[in-house]
């Protein structure tokens, strides 16, 4: 099994498609970067106090026009809640390495995902179409051995690019901000107050607790690929569920029916740096979701990829 998987990840990584993917999530991290730098949002400039009562007012503004999304009415009492913890204890915002790594990590997991699910949706369905399936078939290994290494190959190569895009945020964000800060606290909202934590802790939890939204993105397009012969279609179709889903959970945020959508729980930092995205559910509740999807992906796939002919 380990001989399989291995072989899978060099046929993955001996492509120079693969590196130019790999480049384009430090080109997104870097991007990030210099767009916090050239914003000047992790500078404080003048008199910090008058400026954070003036985005106060204008968020207490936003949070009450008629057609402020829920979504946008949760940010901005955040944001002033943050705002006014700031004022309250006389600390100065400001932004570090340590501390945009943390709050990139969902955008981070996002482009990540998207680009895993290329590799994904393709890693069963090209074998097939190029007919290179039957050397692996011509082996002792059984189907089920060569199935679970792709699927396990696909699910690596998407936390090797998390590991390199977690890497290089701090590489470059302590170039660009400084490497200072990282004994520091992590200040979040959470039951209607400002609690922190430290920073390390906020780093783990920020990346691991994201990777169900890359299992779920991953499983999808492997799926896919497994159940049907295109390439195209495979990765084309878990592109836009993808976006889709992020999308719908990110502006539908708060809405009741969301608590049966599946990339509502992908996010578990929920339950540790943040609020329920829906009152009343639960880690265990979120966990049991997204185990069920998964196997329920995988009942369609495995017996797909294990019953196709090979022409």
């Amino acid at each position: 099994m380990i001989h399989l998987i291995r072989n899978e990840n060099m046929k993955i990584y001996k492509r120079t498609r693969t590196w130019i993917l790999i480049g384009i999530v430090m080109l997104f991290v870097i991007l990030q970067i210099f767009n916090l730098k050239s914003s000047g949002s992790a500078i404080v400039e003048g008199d910090w106090r008058i400026q954070l009562e003036q985005d106060i007012a204008f968020l207490k503004l936003d949070a009450s026009k008629p057609d402020a999304l829920p979504i946008e009415i949760k940010q901005a009492e955040k944001l002033i809640l943050l705002n006014q913890y700031h004022l309250d204890t006389d600390l100065p915002p400001s932004t570090n390495t340590w501390s945009f790594a943390v709050d990139q990590a969902g955008n981070l997991i996002v482009a990540i995902s998207l680009i895993s699910v290329i590799i994904a949706g393709e890693i069963v369905s090209a074998e097939f179409i190029s007919g290179t399936i039957k050397l692996l078939l011509t082996r002792s290994a059984s189907r089920t051995k060569i199935y679970f290494s792709k699927y396990i190959a696909s699910i690596l190569f998407g936390l090797a690019l998390l590991l390199i895009g977690a890497i290089i945020s701090v590489i470059f964000g302590g170039v660009v901000l400084g490497f200072q800060g990282l004994g520091g606290s992590f200040l979040f909202v959470k039951n209607g107050s400002v609690e922190q934590t430290t920073i390390i802790q906020a780093l783990f939890q920020s990346y691991l607790l994201h990777i169900p939204f890359l299992l779920l993105t991953v499983t999808l397009a492997f799926m896919i690929s497994a159940a049907f012969k295109s390439s195209t279609f495979s990765i084309v179709i878990s592109l836009l569920v993808t976006v889709a889903g992020f999308v719908i959970a990110t502006a539908m945020n708060s809405w009741g029916w969301t608590k049966y959508f599946v990339f509502s729980h992908t996010n578990l930092t929920q339950y540790f740096l943040d609020d329920p995205s829906v009152p009343g559910i639960t880690l265990g509740f979120s966990v049991v979701f997204i185990l069920l999807h998964l196997i329920v992906m995988h009942l369609i796939s495995y017996p797909a990829f294990v019953k196709r002919d090979v022409v």
